[in-house]
């Protein structure tokens, strides 16, 4: 009886710990920031910028994960809106999302 119950116990636990399917199936993606053409706008920190392009894309069904923003990206010498300053928005999204969150500008990041 010991026997029984220690394997189901090892089994509950081990069905159970799955990996979480989105993290198996996300895909990483970037986004270079612009100078004044980014529809959320530009706010004064990295931590702050990471969650308002979070919760843009949320209200947009397109959830964004494991965001980091870098300065690895190349700045553009330029005064219009829609030259890159050199900051990279990196995350991971579901492979589901890729398609919409490709018409915000972002692109699959390898």
């Amino acid at each position: 009886m010991k026997n029984l119950l220690l394997i189901i116990t090892v089994g509950i636990t081990v069905w159970s710990c799955s990996k979480d399917d989105d993290l198996n199936d996300g895909v990483l993606v970037l986004y270079n920031q612009t100078y004044c053409f980014d529809s959320w706008g530009y706010p004064d920190t990295d931590k702050e910028l990471a969650d308002v392009i979070i919760e843009y894309l949320d209200d947009l069904d397109i959830e964004l994960y494991n965001v980091k923003i870098d300065t690895n990206g190349t700045p553009q010498l330029c005064n219009a809106c829609f030259c890159l300053s050199g900051k990279r928005i990196i995350g991971r999204i579901s492979v589901n999302d890729l398609d919409a969150i490709k018409e915000y500008g972002f692109r699959e990041f390898e």
